[in-house]
């Protein structure tokens, strides 16, 4: 189960910040911007994922929370007011996340469900599956496993809902987890195998690495583990491609512990070296502890108790240093065994009634199982009869819980066993009855009927071999056709891949070619200062370009922030009679519909170009977003109060332009390519605005296909 920190794109995000190669790029952005507070906040929010350290991460948090609580009040505008708090939702989870890692796991949840509340009532899918999520994995921390598994459930639903793929697969995988350690195998196996196909799609390898480990620890439970340390294996290839260390000495640890149970010492040995020498490197505490414990099973698997209780003693102390109780009943529980193999009877029933007492605590019943059976054996040693039958019961008990579906099925196998047994006999006792009959009957007729038998026979046989024949030839057919048709799948979906990069990378140097004529125009004209201006505003755009051109899709609050910063470096051009307006409908989430990226921008520069800036007096566009009634579509509508199409192709004619947009061309194959799935067929639309039969302006309807 793993703990979260929320990330979430602001309305406004900057392009040129969302790829931040490390830490200190962001700490320096961070400095440089301290007017605006979306930009802020979206940069708080960018150094607390990026920073590892949670006593200084929660120190971006605090401030994050400040802003987000007195902006979220004060704002009036709605779509800001959103905005913020949403980042109030994700403070309260971080600030969650910090109690988590210093294991005060009651006050986390209250952090948790003041980030669900705030959720709930902006209707915030997304956070309220993660807040849900985040406050069932302290429960899990507090032991308390049924209501982990009432959180988790609802996280699940609320997921759903928001059709955030990601988030869905890693709540698929917890509860998993959850049933994984509630003993409900069937369940455990059921939800990771849900996850597995989504990872795979979204090629999330952080994801299929932890499915394939939770499917080690299952069939760990159920003793398999020749197929757990082939997950393991998995996990193990995925961690070093990623060079995620933590995870790889997890996962080294669990193939040592796998190898013990295969009785394989010498490579449990290798792999906990490994995980050791890894720890040590990372100064992971508790992991080091989890190798001192590993190596004390390995001594204790070679009868060497002596050496064994040395290395759980060392594992003892770094975990009661740590405060964990869950591992110090554990490791408890190992020391008591290895002192009762070295005859220490005091020493060996003093930790395991500390290791027993603990499991009261942490509500883990096979620890619980584990140390009344040893307290069983220490006490019979030392004669206490009494106390050795009352934790034997105690055992018992326990295992009569855990392992009463097993026992239904050895049941159920057995009285199968039996009933196929007495039919076998019946057959059996006929068989000999008939033989008796047929020794009593002539020769002639037992030759006659041991004929037809053996014909009969050859003809069922016959008939057998090759109707297996058949079925073998049609599914060699089938699934060298399947083999066939994935081929043809993928090389499709690399051409029309293909097809929009090329798109894409044509259209970025037009934009630019146009940008620079226009600061050109403004040091052709002396205006040096509003150049320099206009400049240092383009420098800042094309980074943002930069940022987007390689991606297929940002969202929406990405294509506002570049339109806004274009149509700001457009209006330097004019006096100050030049507006616009962006807005979305209520059916818009900014930060979750994505569209093309640089789709709508040569719209804007032609509605400019040649409806605006042959206009006298004020000249205004505005950019409308909004989806279909089927939501199938983004609908996005351009209007100008330009001189409308007609003037502007009579200016055209009379200055012998010859001009062809390659923009818009380009982007009306780009949306072809997209809309092969869809049921619209004109994806662009123009039209004249009119008032009192007079053209006042031009509407561009461009319909952008979702997914």
């Amino acid at each position: 189960m793993r703990l979260k920190k929320i990330v979430f794109l602001n309305l406004i995000v900057l392009g040129n910040f969302i790829f931040a190669q490390n830490t200190n790029d962001l700490k320096s952005k961070l400095d440089n911007y301290k007017k605006s507070d979306t930009t802020r906040c979206y940069l708080l929010d960018q150094n607390i994922e990026a920073e590892n350290d949670h006593n200084i991460w929660i120190k971006y948090n605090q401030e994050l929370k400040k802003i987000a609580q007195e902006k979220s009040k004060s704002e009036s505008n709605p779509v800001l007011k959103k905005t913020y708090t949403k980042y109030l939702s994700i403070a309260f989870n971080n600030e969650g996340a910090f109690y988590i890692y210093n294991e005060e796991f009651e006050k986390a949840i209250q952090f948790y469900r003041k980030s669900l509340e705030i959720t709930t009532k902006i209707n915030y899918d997304y956070g309220s599956a993660l807040a849900l999520q985040n406050i069932g994995t302290a429960f899990d921390y507090l032991g308390k496993l049924d209501s982990t598994l009432v959180y988790m459930q609802k996280a699940y639903h609320f997921a759903k809902r928001s059709k955030n793929q990601s988030n869905l697969a890693y709540i698929l995988t917890d509860l998993g987890f959850t049933h994984n350690n509630l003993g409900n195998n069937a369940l455990a196996i059921k939800y990771n195998l849900e996850a597995l196909p989504l990872f795979e799609k979204m090629n999330d390898l952080d994801g299929l690495e932890r499915t394939y480990f939770a499917l080690g620890r299952i069939f760990d439970n159920q003793n398999d583990y020749k197929t757990s340390t082939l997950y393991y294996e998995k996990c193990l290839q995925i961690d070093k491609k990623t060079n995620n260390n933590e995870r790889l000495i997890l996962v080294l640890n669990s193939l040592a512990s796998a190898n013990i149970k295969r009785k394989e010492l010498n490579s449990a040995l290798q792999f906990n070296n490994q995980a050791f020498e890894l720890a040590s490197k990372l100064n992971n505490v508790d992991r080091i502890a989890v190798c001192f414990k590993i190596y004390g099973d390995i001594y204790f698997e070679r009868q060497n108790f002596s050496e064994a209780n040395n290395n759980y003693v060392k594992a003892y102390e770094i975990f009661k240093k740590l405060n964990s109780d869950v591992y110090i009943s554990k490791i408890a529980i190992k020391i008591a065994t290895s002192y009762y193999k070295l005859n220490q009877l005091d020493k060996a029933k003093e930790y395991g009634l500390l290791g027993y007492n603990l499991t009261k605590k942490t509500n883990y019943t096979s620890d619980e199982k584990d140390a009344a059976e040893i307290l069983s054996d220490i006490y019979s040693k030392q004669n206490d009869y009494k106390n050795a039958f009352n934790f034997k019961k105690i055992a018992a008990d326990i295992g009569e819980k855990i392992y009463f579906d097993e026992s239904k099925d050895i049941a159920l196998k057995a009285t199968y066993q039996y009933e196929t047994e007495k039919k076998e006999a019946k057959i059996k006792e006929l068989n000999q009855k008939k033989k008796i009959a047929e020794l009593q009957s002539n020769k002639k007729t037992i030759l006659i009927n041991s004929f037809i038998i053996s014909f009969l026979a050859l003809a069922i046989l016959a008939y057998f071999l090759f109707f297996r024949f058949k079925e073998k030839k049609k599914n060699e057919l089938l699934e060298t056709k399947l083999a066939e048709a994935e081929k043809l799948l993928e090389a499709e979906k690399k051409a029309t891949d293909s097809e929009l990069k090329a798109l894409k990378s044509q259209m970025n140097p037009h934009f630019i070619f146009n940008a620079l004529n226009s600061i050109q125009e403004q040091f052709m004209y002396g205006d040096k200062l509003k150049g320099n201006e206009q400049l240092s505003n383009f420098t800042y755009l094309t980074r943002q370009i930069l940022e987007v051109s390689g991606k297929k899709q940002i969202t929406i609050a990405t294509e506002i922030d570049i339109l806004t910063k274009y149509l700001d470096l457009e209006k330097m051009r004019f006096a100050k009679d030049f507006e616009y307006t962006i807005s979305t409908s209520d059916t818009i989430d900014e930060d979750y519909h994505k569209l093309p990226p640089m789709l709508l921008q040569p719209f804007i520069e032609n509605s400019i170009k040649h409806g605006l800036m042959h206009k006298n007096g004020l000249k205004t566009i505005s950019i409308d977003f909004d989806l279909d009634e089927n939501e199938e579509y983004i609908v996005c509508t351009i209007i100008d109060n330009g001189i409308g199409r007609t003037k502007s192709a009579e200016i055209k004619a009379k200055n012998q332009s010859k001009h062809r947009s390659f923009s818009t061309e380009s982007i009306a194959q780009r949306l072809e390519l997209l809309n092969e799935n869809h049921s619209i067929k004109q994806l662009i639309t123009y039209s004249d605005e009119l008032e009192n039969n007079e053209i006042v302006g031009t509407k561009v309807v461009v319909n952008i296909p979702l997914g």
